[in-house]
């Protein structure tokens, strides 16, 4: 039985391939995967990031009776006329019935910032709507801004409808 050697590379071949493994891995952590949710760790303003709005109560006669699914369809509707592709099927609301009215818990997916900066100290990488930069910071602002002003006037709307003044 004959062992066959194989014919000899270049080493040049050998070093590209060195080269190229950390060079595809800096691109992969610098812009992302497109089509996953791994935005990579450049600069900017992304979509979506889950956030709540901040638990509230309508003050009304608790004898009304609001149903949470009803609150639901008027808020997404809301979304919708904002933003016509906006991600409806990740949007909820709960009301709760309490003596002087209701309280309503909303979440919903809305735009966050990245950034990353070693000069800044530690964490170098900041996710969120406050990440040090004043520009993306108004920019992410502006644009939940929008989304809570149809969420709130959404659910004003529906109170309204209910009979509440």
């Amino acid at each position: 039985m004959a062992v066959e050697l194989e014919k000899e590379r270049s080493p040049i071949f050998g070093i590209i391939l060195f080269l190229l493994i950390p060079v595809v891995a800096g691109f992969i952590l610098w812009y992302g995967i497109p089509g996953s949710k791994f935005n990579g760790v450049r600069p900017g303003i992304f979509f979506p990031l889950q956030t709540e709005l901040p638990e509230d109560a309508r003050f009304m006669d608790n004898r009304i009776k609001c149903d949470s699914k009803e609150a639901l369809t008027a808020v997404q509707a809301a979304l919708r006329k904002v933003q016509p592709d906006y991600p409806v099927e990740f949007v909820s609301v709960q009301l709760e019935n309490f003596q002087s009215g209701y309280k309503f818990r909303v979440s919903y997916p809305t735009y966050y910032a990245q950034r990353t900066d070693f000069s800044a100290g530690w964490p170098a990488f900041r996710k969120g709507a406050i990440v040090g930069d004043a520009d993306l910071e108004a920019q992410v602002k502006a644009k939940d801004d929008r989304l809570e002003k149809a969420i709130r006037d959404a659910l004003e709307a529906y109170f309204k409808s209910k009979g509440a003044h």
